[in-house]
C-alpha cells in the first residue's frame, strides 16, 4: 500500500515593494509548522499568521547566514521555544539544531529533507519538502546567491545545483530573494533559464559567477547582530521615552538614522539625524548628547544596526526605540510633520515602471527598436540588485524635489540614501535589499 503525501500548507511572507522572501511551512492535518527564513521586522506578522491559521511553530530555519537583512529566527525562538536549525558549523551562536545532508524532519506526517547546498556561503542550506524547494539565496529566478563574499565558492554552489537533479521539473522553486516581483518558479523553469544551468559545465559556471561586486551596506553590522541572535543595548518602549522627556526634556536625546529625506518628512520633535551610513563617523557627536541617546528609524532595523556600531565604538549610554517611527505613531505620540514623502526607492519603481511600459508601447506600435529601452531599463534594474548600485537612483536623489537642507543638532548631515533604508546586494540576476 502506498502512502499519499497530502500537500503542504505554504505560505510566502513579503512586503509589496521588498525583496526578501521568508516562508511559514505546515502539515496541515497536525498543524505543526516551521518557518524559513523569517526577517526581524516581521516576527509579529509570523507570530499572527500562526495564530491565524491555527499552527504550532516547532522549527525555524535560516537558509544561511545572512549578510543583507537582520533575521528574525532567534527572536521566534526565544518567543515561542521552536528549535533553530541551521547547518552544522553554522557560526550563528543562537542556532541550537545543527542540521546536516539528508537529515529528515517530520513535522507531523510531513517529512522535511535538509540538503546542504553551500556556494553562496559555506552554510547554506535548501529546505525540500514534497513538490517544492526552498532555495534562500542557493537559487534565485533566473540566477543564484554571489560567491564572491562570505566564504563563497562558485564551484560548490554549481556542485549544488547538481544535487537538484534527481527532483523533476514540477518541483516548485521558492527563493529567498525576487526583486520583479515574482513570487516562485518550477526546476524546469530554471533548467531551461537559470543562468548556472545554462551556463556550461562547471569552469564556465566560475568563470561567469567570479565577479567581485561592492558588499552589501551594513554588512558587518547586519553579520554581528545575525550571529549573535540578539541586539546589544537595551530597548525603551515610545510611552515610556515620551514620558521620560516629557518630565525631563534632557533626559534623552533622540538620534534619527534614516535619510535626511524620510526625516524631512516625519520626524520626532528634537531628533538629531545622523543616517546611518554616516554614524561610524559621525559617532564622536554623540558626546554632545544631554542624557541617554535614544536611536531611532522607521521600524527598529536601521535602529539595531547602528546600535552594533555604537558597541563596536565603546559608546554604552544608548537605547533602541522599540517599533522605531511605526512604534511611536502606532501609540499615538505627538510628530513633527514636513512636506509629504516618496522614498526615492518608490520613485525608481515608478519611473523604472513607466520606461518599460512606453518602451513596450512604443515598440508596438511605432517601431520595434523601441523595445530596446525595456529592455535597457531591465538590465539596469538587474545590474543595481546584483551590485548594490542604482545610477536611476542616484540620479534622482540629485533632482530638486528629493533635495534637503543640512540637519541641525548633533551636526551636519549628508547625502540621501536611495529607499530611505539599508541595502546591499548578495546575488547573481537577482539582488537583495534588508
Amino acid at each position: 500500500m502506498t502512502a499519499t503525501v497530502t500537500a503542504p500548507f505554504i505560505r510566502q511572507v513579503t512586503r509589496q515593494g521588498e525583496g526578501c522572501l521568508g516562508y511559514v511551512i505546515a502539515d496541515p492535518e497536525t498543524r505543526r509548522a516551521a518557518i524559513v527564513d523569517p526577517r526581524h521586522d516581521q516576527v509579529d506578522e509570523y507570530l499572527a499568521l500562526l495564530q491565524r491559521e491555527n499552527l504550532t511553530l516547532e522549527l525555524v530555519l535560516d537558509t544561511h547566514t545572512h549578510a543583507d537583512h537582520l533575521s528574525g529566527a532567534a527572536e521566534l525562538k526565544r518567543r515561542t521555544g521552536a528549535r533553530y536549525g541551521m547547518m552544522q558549523g553554522t557560526l550563528v551562536q543562537a542556532a541550537d539544531l545543527p542540521l546536516n545532508d539528508g537529515q529528515v524532519i517530520q513535522l507531523g506526517e510531513l517529512p522535511v529533507e535538509i540538503i546542504a547546498s553551500p556556494g553562496h556561503t559555506p552554510d547554506s542550506l535548501t529546505v525540500h519538502v514534497p513538490g517544492n524547494l526552498f532555495t534562500g539565496d542557493t537559487m534565485l529566478i533566473g540566477g543564484s546567491g554571489r560567491t564572491d563574499f562570505m566564504g563563497g565558492d562558485a564551484g560548490s554552489l554549481y556542485d549544488s545545483f547538481r544535487k537538484f537533479a534527481r527532483l523533476d521539473d514540477a518541483t516548485v522553486v521558492w527563493p529567498g530573494h525576487d526583486y520583479q516581483g515574482r513570487s516562485h518558479s518550477t526546476l524546469g523553469r530554471e533548467r531551461a533559464h537559470n543562468v548556472v544551468f545554462t551556463a556550461g559545465g562547471r569552469e564556465q559556471v566560475i568563470e561567469k559567477l567570479s565577479v567581485r561586486g561592492p558588499l552589501p551596506q551594513g554588512m558587518a553590522e547586519i553579520l554581528t547582530f545575525n550571529r549573535r541572535g540578539s541586539a546589544p543595548g537595551e530597548s525603551i518602549e515610545p510611552a515610556e521615552l515620551h514620558g521620560l522627556m516629557r518630565e525631563n526634556p534632557h533626559a534623552a536625546q533622540i538620534v534619527d538614522v534614516r535619510s535626511p529625506l524620510e526625516v524631512s518628512g516625519e520626524s520626532i520633535e528634537g531628533s538629531w539625524n545622523i543616517p546611518l551610513e554616516e554614524l561610524e563617523d559621525r559617532a564622536a557627536e554623540l558626546a554632545k548628547a544631554q542624557g541617554v541617546v535614544v536611536l531611532n528609524c522607521q521600524s527598529g532595523n536601521r535602529a539595531l544596526m547602528a546600535a552594533q556600531i555604537l558597541q563596536r565604538r565603546k559608546f554604552s549610554n544608548y537605547r533602541i526605540l522599540q517599533g522605531g517611527m511605526k512604534g511611536w505613531n502606532k501609540a499615538g505620540l505627538p510628530v513633527k510633520r514636513g512636506r509629504k514623502v516618496v522614498s526615492v526607492m518608490r520613485q525608481v519603481q515608478i519611473a523604472a515602471g513607466l520606461l518599460v511600459l512606453t518602451g513596450m508601447a512604443l515598440g508596438t506600435f511605432v517601431n520595434p527598436w523601441f523595445f530596446a529601452l525595456s529592455a535597457f531599463v531591465g538590465a539596469g534594474l538587474t545590474f543595481a540588485g546584483a551590485s548594490g548600485f542604482c545610477g536611476m537612483a542616484l540620479l534622482l536623489g540629485r533632482l530638486p524635489w528629493n533635495r534637503v537642507a543640512p540637519t541641525t543638532g548633533g551636526g551636519t548631515s549628508g547625502g540621501c540614501q536611495a529607499g530611505g533604508g539599508t541595502a546591499g546586494s548578495c546575488s547573481v540576476g537577482g539582488g537583495c535589499s534588508g
